[in-house]
């Protein structure tokens, strides 16, 4: 009976001497990230029994469990990883809005300042400062076209290096959580089904840090995580993993995409529907969203200002009777790209039909073996083009296309996309600056072109005959503001 007292006495101390060691690591990992509170479980050892029925012998300490909480842990994953997308998405949006906010340099403010000077040019046409004036402002409109381009083009470029980055990081993350499943699962065997807690705490926090990155379904089996993509791409099977990869885009190798490989070798580009929160999706985002559309959106400004002055500029005059040449020279042929999967031999060839119905966006053209498939990517819209003389003609560009091509064949077309950065000025002496109309009042204070030239800031160019140039470059900040 005293040997029993001592027993019962001493399980009691043991269990009191784990539960203030559980509760003495607790405090000590207060601040630990990824650390889960442990609780101590109990039950009761078994009684001896005796003729007048049974004594307990104590407690036993039944196992070392952590206070943790799927369902919770779940949402919270969920919302770090929207919150990865939305920070990275609003802090590269932040930038373009930098960049294009109308202040004295932006185009907006160029453009205004050209105007003001063909006002003033209007009132003495033979004004060789005024003419000066002008040229100057030709000049530092066209070297802002060219930087605010060229700016956009190196924000997706910065983009293109962050997914890399980013990919790799994943990459790490998916390989040290198939580890662990590996190490847990072992330890699991050895002990009889107990738990290694500390280890389960680095793999939940390493899965929370991978779902700010990537949005990501976890499900356990056996002990062990499985990680998969929105629609079932699976990227941590136990111990096996499926790494993702940076690659040029096989549609436009201006891009990288972010490429998925099956385990038979077969690749895919991931897109929105793979890849739907984290900070690889707040990339593909703004990238493919509000830099591309500023982008193509500038390209189209700096078209349809440069086509329309060309157009009136040679129409007059200058001060000695000449003709007046081109102000402006642009890349005036749109970027047609092949898909590099393509299995015909078909090619094609865009010109621009209609300046006026141009729009800022790229397209997508794809056979279907019968068809061709036109998607404007601005807006995702199909569109069913007019077929004249073989070409497709549609939003003012007109399309050729030769070779045979293959079902699945498919080509991106930018139309504007290089248009602002390949701007220049061609008229850079005052004295070709055609101020006048070639007829019998024609003289070197004759400001009839002059007028035509600064009619061009009320005419809607733009938009399907709707916006100003001035109107359409506010609209694009408004644009980025909204988005913003």
């Amino acid at each position: 009976m005293a040997n029993s007292l001592m027993n019962t006495g001493v399980s009691g101390l043991n269990a009191a001497q784990n539960m203030l060691n559980v509760i003495s690591n607790n405090i000590s990992n207060a601040h630990t990230p990824g650390y889960n509170r442990q609780q101590q479980v109990l039950s009761q050892a078994n009684g001896n029994q005796y003729s007048f029925g049974f004594i307990g012998n104590g407690v036993n300490v039944t196992s070392v469990n952590r206070v943790f909480d799927e369902f919770v842990v779940g949402q919270l994953r969920q919302s770090q990883s929207q919150n990865g997308a939305a920070k990275t998405y609003y802090n590269g949006l932040s930038k373009v809005d930098n960049l294009l906010a109308e202040n004295d340099s932006s185009i907006s403010s160029q453009i205004n300042n050209l105007f003001s000077n063909l006002n003033k040019l209007s009132s003495n046409a033979g004004d060789a400062t005024i003419k000066q004036v002008v040229i100057n402002n030709l000049n530092s409109l066209v070297n802002q076209f060219n930087r605010t381009e060229t700016d956009l083009k190196n924000q997706i470029a910065n983009v293109n290096t962050d997914l890399s980055n980013n990919v790799d990081k994943v990459n790490n993350y998916i390989e040290q959580i198939a580890d662990l499943n590996q190490k847990i699962s072992r330890l699991e065997a050895l002990s009889a089904g107990q738990e290694p807690n500390s280890l389960l705490d680095q793999r939940d926090q390493l899965v929370n840090e991978l779902s700010e990155l990537i949005g990501i379904t976890v499900t356990e089996q056996n002990g062990q995580y499985n990680l998969s993509l929105a629609n079932g791409l699976t990227l941590v099977q136990g111990t096996s993993v499926n790494l993702l990869s940076v690659q040029p885009s096989k549609s436009d190798p201006s891009l990288n995409a972010v490429v998925y490989t099956h385990n038979s070798g077969a690749s895919q580009e991931l897109n929105g529907q793979n890849i739907t929160s984290g900070v690889l999706n707040g990339l593909l985002t703004l990238r493919d969203g509000p830099l591309t559309n500023s982008l193509n959106q500038v390209g189209l400004i700096a078209l349809n200002l440069a086509h329309r002055f060309n157009e009136v500029h040679t129409s007059g005059v200058d001060s000695d009777g000449n003709a007046g040449g081109k102000l402006f020279g642009f890349n005036n042929i749109p970027i047609d790209i092949a898909n590099e999967k393509n299995r015909g031999n078909a090619s094609v060839q865009t010109e621009f039909r209609n300046y006026t119905d141009v729009k800022a966006s790229d397209y997508k053209l794809e056979f279907d073996g019968s068809d061709w498939i036109i998607t404007r990517l601005s807006d995702n819209k199909q569109i069913t083009p007019t077929i004249q003389n073989g070409k497709l003609l549609f939003d003012g560009l007109s399309i050729e296309i030769s070779g045979s091509p293959v079902a699945g064949d498919s080509f991106i077309i930018k139309p504007v996309s290089d248009v602002a950065s390949s701007l220049k000025l061609l008229v850079n002496d005052t004295s070709k600056l055609a101020t006048g109309i070639g007829d019998a009042e024609n003289g070197a204070g004759d400001n009839r072109n002059v007028a035509k030239l600064l009619a061009i800031q009320n005419e809607k160019l733009i938009d399907d005959g709707t916006l100003t140039l001035g109107k359409a470059y506010s609209s694009l900040v408004s644009y980025i503001d909204i988005t913003n």
